[in-house]
């Protein structure tokens, strides 16, 4: 298994659980990358109803190290 952050785009449109949408903007190594890759790309000019979530996630790689 491989462990990755990822940096997703959560824009939301209403209150209840099928109002969101996500968009993953990228996959890094170490929360530290995430966050500031989400810092170079939003920069206080977030727009409104979406903000930037960095997730651990764990999947099934395929590069020859799992």
């Amino acid at each position: 298994m491989k462990v990755v952050w990822v940096l997703l785009l959560v824009t939301g449109y209403g209150v209840d659980s099928d109002s969101f949408d996500t968009k993953s903007l990228g996959g890094y190594d170490t929360i530290a990358e995430c966050h500031f890759a989400s810092t170079k790309i939003f920069w206080e000019r977030m727009p409104i109803n979406q903000e930037a979530v960095c997730i651990r996630v764990e999947y099934e790689g395929h590069d020859g190290d799992d």
